[in-house]
């Protein structure tokens, strides 16, 4: 039996589908997959090239992929475009059906960039996805000549179009979920994970090359307010913005990324130093300087920067950002922010301290050095303690003590596990002696200072029920605690959730500092608060200054008004206490009725409390 002419042979056929099919399921890389279904396609249709044209994101035609175009136009045709409905490519797009042309340069609709490059014919196959056409395999041909192929090769060709499509559209979203695993959803930066494995990769090449490079994290002043005022949505726009700004305001080279929250970082390589990385760092402080549009007004908003230089700060990912960041930390808290800030050894050295302070509190606390202090809170009327406020203490090996003031801010900010940990010490010890007073017939409250930190903290809720389960006998009305008017507006929703889970339990609440804050009388009817803290600042210009006189005025009357209690702090003269009582103020703390004591100097005082009233 003869074979018709131009027939495929069923070897020559299964062999370009074979080629094709292992291609898709070997290649990782579309255009290593391209470059050996192109060559099938070409082979199987007697071509000496093909092409793969896609239509673009701006809906023309773009000549993407290519294999056996002549030399000098291999530059040329890359990313080249028309109009989709150009050419025999946009032929076969319209139509959805494959289109021959055996003699390119007389065919009227030939493009003048195709036939100067030497092609005599050309076949479109049509890339099919949902129906709709998203763009076509072309074979081509330059030096043989073009011989339309039959109808069992066009079936063929169009299985393996098919397939390229098939691939194709596989690739483009493997890309998008690469794409969208490295990139902030937001604002469409690197994320942090891709930023750090793109870093290491940077600081390899650096270091081989003898490359400078200098690293800069950027963090917004202002953008807690904007959220706050304005809402998340407010806070998302904002970031958008600054995402935009810092990429115009950026060299071509450098590379920026969202690490988290308001915190972004730029990678820029420089050849003069201090002089470039200053530059970009005043361009950015430019542009990220703004007033953000939030309801009712505007919130001033701009950056602080911290800059560290590789290889001088730094040889390796973590130590070079983890420098920067220190650097932007100076910058923000120990300069006021709106600034750069370049590391140097004085905050190396600070950073020194204050890992020698972090590993001796933490042996402090393993070897219970911490020793808890009263202050007795008293009513005025008769001097009888009500609440004691349970103090943090130090002792030293020189018979000194050292106040929370010069160790707890670093705890804080710098050691979570620490600062949980110094907390549940607190709570715990102040819960026990409560319990032993509560034994021994003394009806006294004991409170207890939470930081903002702390009781913002998702495990303080934890660590607070299983410091109550060890004093299952203990009152829980006889648990105060204070928390700071700017803790408790740091995050309203979250300081909110937390006070009434606590008083679910029946602890009870102060605001410390009260008056010494923002809002408060807004955000007051919000919070399930039993008594208020006058600040000592307004307590200690009485009873002489009237604005004094005014606020703390204001402040009882605000109390009353709400049906909460008043605690006067830092009362120590007898005029001050009379001037209290004078405006209703019911309790009362401060030298003038005892000074912070230990326990078993408490406990005598009230059992002589105990004994006067029997």
């Amino acid at each position: 039996m003869t074979m018709p002419d131009n027939a495929v042979p069923a070897a020559e056929g299964f062999q370009a589908l074979r080629t094709v099919i292992e291609a898709l399921s070997l290649e990782t890389d579309f255009e290593a997959f391209f470059r050996k279904a192109a060559g099938a396609a070409a082979s199987l249709a007697g071509g000496d090239a093909a092409a793969l044209i896609l239509l673009n994101d701006h809906g023309r035609l773009e000549y993407q992929f290519f294999l056996g175009v002549p030399p000098a136009y291999r530059t040329r045709f890359l990313g080249f475009t028309f109009d989709r409905h150009s050419g025999i490519a946009g032929e076969a797009l319209d139509s959805g059906q494959p289109v021959f042309v055996a003699d390119y340069p007389a065919h009227p609709k030939a493009l003048a960039a195709f036939v100067a490059s030497g092609l005599r014919g050309n076949m479109a196959l049509p890339l099919l996805h949902g129906g709709a056409a998203v763009g076509v395999l072309v074979v081509s041909w330059f030096d043989r000549t073009p011989v339309e192929p039959d109808r069992e090769r066009v079936t063929l060709l169009r299985t393996i179009a098919a397939q390229v499509g098939a691939a194709r559209q596989r690739w483009q979203l493997e890309q998008r979920l690469q794409h969208r695993a490295d990139h902030d959803t937001l604002t469409g930066l690197p994320n942090r994970g891709y930023f750090l494995e793109h870093l290491r990769q940077t600081l390899i090449s650096a270091r081989r090359y003898g490359r400078y490079l200098a690293l800069m994290v950027i963090d917004l002043d202002g953008f807690k307010a904007v959220n706050d005022r304005g809402g998340h949505a407010a806070g998302d726009a904002l970031l958008r913005e600054v995402a935009l700004r810092l990429r115009d305001a950026v060299r071509g080279g450098d590379m920026i990324a969202r690490l988290g929250g308001d915190e972004f970082v730029l990678l820029m390589e420089y050849q003069r130093w201090p002089d470039e990385p200053a530059g970009v760092a005043g361009r950015v402080l430019q542009a990220l300087s703004m007033r953000a549009p939030v309801t009712g007004g505007t919130v001033a908003v701009a950056p602080s920067i911290g800059i560290a230089a590789f290889p001088d700060d730094g040889t390796t990912a973590e130590s070079l950002l983890g420098n920067a960041d220190l650097a932007m930390y100076e910058a923000k808290h120990r300069r006021g922010g709106r600034q750069a800030c370049f590391f140097n050894q004085a905050i190396a050295q600070a950073v020194r301290r204050r890992e020698r302070l972090l590993e001796e509190v933490e042996r402090a606390l393993v070897d219970g050095a911490f020793e808890l202090y009263y202050q007795p809170i008293v009513s005025p009327d008769n001097g009888a303690t009500v609440v004691v406020e349970a103090l943090l203490r130090w002792p030293q090996p020189d018979g000194s003590v050292r106040l929370p003031g010069s160790f707890m801010v670093d705890v804080e900010r710098h050691s979570r596990r620490l600062m949980q940990a110094l907390g549940r010490h607190v709570l715990n010890s102040a819960l026990a002696h409560a319990a032993a007073w509560q034994e021994q017939g003394y009806e006294v409250a004991v409170s207890v200072n939470v930081s903002a930190r702390e009781f913002l903290d998702e495990g303080f809720l934890g660590s607070l029920t299983e410091a109550l389960a060890a004093s299952p006998g203990l009152a829980r009305e006889h648990l105060v605690l204070e928390i700071t008017e700017t803790a408790a507006l740091e995050d309203l929703d979250r300081a909110r959730s937390v006070m009434l889970a606590c008083r679910a339990l029946g602890i009870r609440f102060a605001i410390d500092d009260f008056g010494a804050g923002h809002a408060s009388l807004a955000n007051l009817r919000e919070l399930p608060v039993d008594r208020l803290k006058i600040d000592r600042v307004f307590v200690a210009g009485l009873p002489a200054t009237e604005a004094d006189r005014a606020v703390v005025k204001a402040i009882v009357a605000v109390a009353q008004a709400f049906g909460v209690g008043v605690v006067a702090e830092g009362v120590e003269t007898a005029a001050q206490a009379q001037t209290l009582r004078e405006f209703g103020c019911t309790l009362m703390q401060g030298y003038h009725f005892a000074r912070p004591m230990p326990a078993v100097q408490l406990t005598e005082r009230l059992r002589q409390e105990h004994c006067q009233r029997a």
